[in-house]
């Protein structure tokens, strides 16, 4: 199976979304590939169990940044992901500080659960059944 045939599109919050099987990674990761038009804006590393997706990864090109691509990428990922709850852990080296991380989430609906771990609640109406 060629990556066209692994891929889907489809678009959210004014931004395509291509989905890719991982060849590395952990088993069943998909990248997020967020784009306006040709332009590539984001991309976003996600996996799941049978309770929660963990986003691995949630990275704005360096020339996207500051022009809140940020939350357009999160708030279409959540929206993509809404049918178990979302988990994630906070980089402690990210360049943005970790407290202002923090509260960037807590901003899109996330909460501090224990450490630097944090989660959103599911949605009960999916949006996409990709992980069925």
């Amino acid at each position: 199976m060629d990556e066209e045939e692994n891929c889907k599109n489809k678009r959210s919050v004014d931004l395509t979304i291509q989905i890719f099987a991982r060849k590395c990674g952990v088993p069943g990761e998909l990248r997020y590939e967020f784009s306006e038009g040709d332009i590539l804006i984001g991309v976003a590393s996600v996996s799941r169990d049978e309770s929660f997706y963990y986003i691995h990864f949630l990275s704005v090109m360096p020339d996207h940044r500051g022009k809140g691509y940020g939350s357009k990428v999160l708030e279409s990922l959540c929206q993509t992901l809404n049918d178990k709850a979302i988990a994630l852990e906070l980089d402690r080296g990210s360049p943005f500080g970790f407290e202002n991380l923090r509260t960037w989430y807590m901003r899109h609906g996330f909460v501090s659960t224990s450490g630097d771990w944090m989660m959103r609640l599911e949605k009960k109406e999916a949006l996409d059944p990709i992980f069925r």
